[in-house]
């Protein structure tokens, strides 16, 4: 008689195929689904969506970092029922940068990064239903993955915080190229 573990597939798959996938699904949902997802997947008895997309999509089933990783995507998934409309995940845009792009201040991205394990899950759901409210909400999702997910988030902490720096600094760079263009 073979056990659970024997039906499990031998290798899990990386993050890096599964949270574009994972976007996708939420995009493709009904829209009263996605927004049970939106709203919380773990409230109550749970929407059956996230449910669904655990199954299929979590390689080690922690619900509650899950949980807030489907919401965010939900959160940043364009409303209706667009056939094909877009997922939240571009590959081609940081978090970082995206975050910059928004006009996120320092002080919300310090705390964001610098949270503890049993916070960072709220904050990064805030911080994606204000990225949410822009044209900034379609970014590389992987990231926040790493993040949630994540034992150790310093690399992917890292990698969000070099963005948002490196993106300041060519704005600010542009701003003064302007300026000195202007004056000339």
């Amino acid at each position: 008689m073979s056990s659970d573990a024997d039906l499990r597939p031998t290798t899990t798959p990386s993050l890096a195929n599964v949270i574009p996938a994972l976007a996708r699904a939420v995009a493709t949902l009904d829209p009263g689904s996605a927004a049970a997802l939106r709203r919380g997947p773990l409230s109550g008895a749970g929407a059956a969506a996230f449910w669904n997309l655990l199954a299929r999509y979590s390689p080690d089933g922690d619900e509650h970092k899950w949980a807030a990783l489907i919401q965010a995507i939900a959160i940043l998934t364009p409303k209706g029922r667009k056939p094909g409309k877009d997922s939240a995940h571009h590959g081609e845009l940081s978090m970082g940068k995206a975050l910059h792009e928004a006009h996120v201040s320092e002080q919300r991205l310090a705390r964001l990064l610098a949270a503890p394990p049993h916070q960072r899950s709220e904050l990064l759901v805030r911080t994606c239903r204000r990225l949410a409210r822009t044209d900034f909400k379609r970014f590389n999702l992987i990231t926040v993955g790493q993040f949630l997910l994540s034992s150790d988030n310093s690399p992917a902490a890292r990698r969000i915080a070099r963005d948002y720096y490196r993106a300041d600094l060519a704005t600010k760079r542009t701003s003064q190229d302007k300026e000195t263009t202007s004056n000339a």
